[in-house]
């Protein structure tokens, strides 16, 4: 976004959407806005997504399929944060719980983050894919942005952003049917194989893409960071073929086993099987619990 539209933006600070006082513009999405703001009757701070209204662009219809997703799966227990529709004047909001950081922007004053924090990041994000999952839907955009920290709990983890998640189970509760048919969705850097092969995604890409986050956020980039290609579709092509010529353990080369075994596992899943999440987060507390470190505080609450 460039520096004229954030500057428009900044301009609703101190105005009113419904009894809520804007006070800070947080980010902007491809459909919303979103900024920090005050309930003028309770004084909760919360966050507020405004839809992008253009003459190119009306963001409104993908943030209420966006909110429709929230209303199945909200559970701040379990890493999804609670959300509301409020009408407004012209359009409808949506008001959320207002969260800390980002792991990418956490990532970002440190480069990288030591074995500790990985393991107990990759339990978090197993324990909330989990939840999503058991509530009919994949999330098909897993990256380190779209997972935040709580607001004032440093050490919660949520996942956000569910503009690109699909449900995975048919009305008559059976799975949905596979297909090589489809058009690439995700984030070519975190994107599973079969999303690059066009394939219909289900549970296991979610938890292969969670797998390239860990290993990013260890190991500071992946093999495939810095292929261009001025075709988008030609790009996404040469960075899939690279995901499939580098080994596991190459891939994983200064980590311990239990990534590469992670990482294997969820590629050999098929691609109607439910994963085994309980055995995964069990995997990597035996490991957190091997290595006796003296805390569980993460990098960032020091």
């Amino acid at each position: 976004m460039d520096e004229s539209n954030v500057k428009d933006l900044k301009e609703l600070i101190g105005t009113t959407v419904n009894k809520y006082t804007i006070t800070r513009y947080i980010s902007s999405g491809s459909f919303g806005n979103v900024f920090e703001a005050v309930h003028k009757p309770t004084g909760d701070i919360v966050a507020l997504k405004i839809p992008i209204k253009t003459k190119e662009r009306d963001g409104l219809p993908a943030l209420m399929d966006e909110a429709r997703v929230y209303k199945h799966i909200s559970n701040p227990e379990r890493g999804i944060a609670n959300m509301k529709i409020v009408k407004s004047k012209d359009t409808k909001i949506i008001v959320m719980d207002l969260l800390g950081e980002s792991l990418e922007s956490l990532l970002g004053k440190s480069k990288r983050f030591g074995m500790k924090t990985i393991i107990l990041l990759a339990m978090s994000m197993i324990d909330i894919i989990k939840h999503v999952h058991s509530c009919g839907y994949i999330h098909r955009d897993i990256k380190p942005d779209n997972f935040a920290i709580g607001y004032t709990e440093s050490q919660k983890l949520y996942c956000i952003d569910f503009g690109l998640s699909k449900k995975y189970l048919k009305r008559n509760g059976n799975h949905i049917d596979f297909s090589d048919k489809k058009r690439f969705c995700g984030t070519a850097r975190y994107a599973s194989i079969a999303a690059h092969m066009n394939q219909e995604q289900s549970r296991k890409d979610d938890l292969e893409s969670i797998a390239y986050i860990l290993i990013y956020m260890y190991k500071g980039k992946l093999p495939w960071q810095g292929i261009k290609h001025k075709e988008k579709k030609e790009r996404y092509r040469l960075i899939g073929e690279k995901k499939q010529e580098v080994t596991v353990e190459e891939l994983c080369e200064g980590m311990s086993k239990e990534f590469v075994v992670f990482l294997k596992y969820v590629r050999n899943l098929d691609f109607d099987e439910k994963p085994h999440y309980s055995a995964l987060k069990k995997m990597f507390l035996k490991l957190y619990k091997s290595r006796n470190y003296k805390n569980d505080k993460l990098e960032w609450e020091k």
